[in-house]
């Protein structure tokens, strides 16, 4: 009896081992470091400069840095291309984004997978109008990564 237990023990010891090496995996591909999770698997992370981008749960890049502004409205995330301003990061996220006139903005449709970039500011507001995105959304400065 004393050996069937033992080697019972020894079968579920090892199964558990089993099972956490086959979740090893999974994680892997999820950002070990600090995210901004969005709708639908997308996450916003730094990359190697420190600078925000936009990616997809298995690390697929869907925007490069920079991203110097965005916003989240339902499953739609959008916002501006370019380094976030010293005004932007002095005053934490308080300061709406104000774009100029060669200002380049995306959207992205986290339901269907849909990125429309390389908007000017009247083609990024249809869009954002397209998808029901109330008028009166504003983008800010990502928060720094420390």
């Amino acid at each position: 009896m004393g050996a069937r237990l033992s080697s019972a023990r020894s079968l579920a010891l090892f199964t558990l081992f089993a099972l956490s090496l086959a979740a090893v995996p999974s994680c892997a591909t999820l950002s070990s470091g600090p995210v901004v999770a969005l709708p639908n698997g997308y996450y916003l992370r730094p990359d190697a400069h420190r600078r925000t981008e936009l990616v997809k749960r298995n690390g697929r890049r869907i925007v490069p840095a920079p991203i110097a502004a965005y916003a989240v409205s339902r499953d739609v995330v959008t916002g501006a291309f370019g380094e976030v301003s010293a005004e932007g990061h002095a005053y934490v996220n308080d300061l709406p984004f104000e774009g100029g006139p060669d200002t380049r903005y995306f959207v992205l449709d986290t339901a269907t997978g849909r990125l429309d970039d390389n908007l000017d500011a009247a083609a990024w507001r249809h869009r954002l109008d397209e998808l029901g995105a109330p008028a009166s959304l504003k983008i800010y400065p990502p928060l720094p990564w420390s």
